[in-house]
């Protein structure tokens, strides 16, 4: 049975992606975020909605749990 995701936050969206490895700033626009993710020898970066960030790790986690890259307890979201 899948987990419940739909009960993600901002902030809880927020340490997922931290913990995937990205840098997350407060775009200067209001509303909007910065998703960073460095390599060796690149930077990626992309600008999002403040909003839509929970809706971005929801979709990973599920992606996750159906691939079984994700299994045991789940985050308490």
């Amino acid at each position: 049975m899948e987990p419940d995701f739909e009960k993600l936050s901002f902030e809880k969206a927020v340490q997922l992606f931290k913990g995937w490895g990205f840098v997350v700033e407060q775009d200067p626009r209001h509303g909007e975020v910065t998703l960073i993710l460095e390599g060796p020898g690149h930077r990626s970066y992309y600008v999002c909605e403040t909003e839509k960030l929970p809706e971005m790790a929801k979709s990973v986690l599920r992606m996750r749990w159906r691939t079984g890259a994700m299994m045991g307890p789940v985050l308490d979201v």
